[in-house]
């Protein structure tokens, strides 16, 4: 994420005693280095109680990649005046980069509240706001960055992941097929797309779009990984079980890929290795329902009935409404009772 505004290296020092300036009337630079950063040091100790020599710094960090110092020094400027929306703005983003999303959120809300209404607080509000689960204000946001510029590949992206997010696949599919047309290389649009086609059950669409990444980037473990769910979901389970092998070959952390092969396997009645990958799911994850569900399945074929409920047990606690899991346990839940019906009476019988 680039900062919002640069300074021409030619006015940094005549600027740096003035906390009044307009960014947007500000040159912009094209190169900083160690000599702008050189000058801005010399400024800073010169007028050390002007806020914009810190904030100018931290965008002359920021561009030489050192974030931690960046937040450093705009966090500095923000001390020294609270009231200015695009430090605030500056301060959110490079929370962003150090991983500090709550403070992210904070600083961007502030921004807003001091009235900066900018494409790039927009952006960084959507981006936050869905982070916070709340896609309806991040639809506000991407909608008012589309209003200050329409042709923006990455915006029609991320309004197309809110409305994902908004269970509007609709409406997320027309969203992503227009930043592929301002963008035919956007593989996160092509991913999105690849997820609604095959929620949809349309695998020849989603397959377009994932053979047309694989082509161009092979090792691509979510594409890969998507076209393991799209043979799966065919019928397909040899060539599945490879794909998804070679996604934990390529990253042995890609948790549901081993969820996914637990499934094939205990499709193809090889309970041993469903087990394997279930348990491998659950290692990584241990609230992954598909991985407890592929085990509590084996465990009812293979007649361990109390082990399987207390799988469908763990499910329930994850997700009451679980449908699969629901009918599934309750028809266990029958069975049981029945068994212990016969065995009681059985017991009874052998006693007269």
């Amino acid at each position: 994420m680039k900062p919002f505004v640069f300074f021409s290296a030619s006015m940094l020092i005549a600027l740096f005693s003035c906390d009044s300036y307009q960014p947007e009337k500000m040159a912009i630079l094209e190169d900083y280095g160690s000599d702008q950063l050189k000058a801005i040091n010399i400024a800073t100790q010169k007028y050390p109680r002007t806020s914009n020599n810190y904030y100018r710094k931290g965008l002359i960090l920021w561009d030489m990649g050192k974030r931690k110092e960046a937040l450093e020094s705009i966090s500095k400027a923000v001390e020294m005046n609270d009231s200015r929306g695009e430090y605030h703005l500056f301060l959110a983003q490079t929370y962003v980069e150090n991983d500090s999303m709550q403070a992210a959120f904070k600083a961007a809300q502030k921004a807003e509240s001091l009235g900066l209404d900018t494409l790039a607080l927009n952006e960084l509000l959507s981006d936050l706001y869905l982070k916070q689960r709340r896609p309806e204000t991040a639809l506000e946001h991407i909608n008012s960055a589309l209003g200050k510029d329409p042709d923006i590949a990455g915006n029609y992206l991320r309004k197309g992941n809110i409305l994902i997010a908004m269970s509007q696949p609709e409406e997320a599919e027309q969203s992503l097929l227009k930043c592929l047309s301002l963008d035919p290389e956007s593989s996160g649009a092509s991913k999105a797309l690849a997820d609604i086609y095959l929620a949809r059950g349309d695998y020849d669409n989603a397959l377009v779009y994932i053979d047309k990444n694989l082509a161009k980037s092979p090792g691509d473990v979510d594409f890969l990984y998507k076209k393991g769910i799209a043979k799966a979901e065919t019928g397909q389970l040899d060539p599945s079980v490879g794909l998804f092998r070679t996604v934990i070959a390529r990253d042995d952390t890609y948790e549901p890929a081993y969820s996914k092969l637990g499934d094939v396997y205990y499709r193809k009645r090889d309970f041993d290795s469903a087990r394997y990958f279930s348990n491998g799911a659950l290692q990584l994850d241990d609230q992954d329902i598909e991985a407890l569900l592929t085990l509590a399945r084996i465990s009812d074929r293979q007649k361990a009935y109390w082990v399987s409920l207390n799988y469908y047990d763990k499910i329930m606690a994850i997700d009451s409404t679980h449908s699969p899991s629901v009918e599934e346990r309750k028809k266990l839940r029958g069975k049981i009772a029945w068994l212990q019906y016969l065995e009681k009476n059985q017991g009874a019988g052998n006693s007269e």
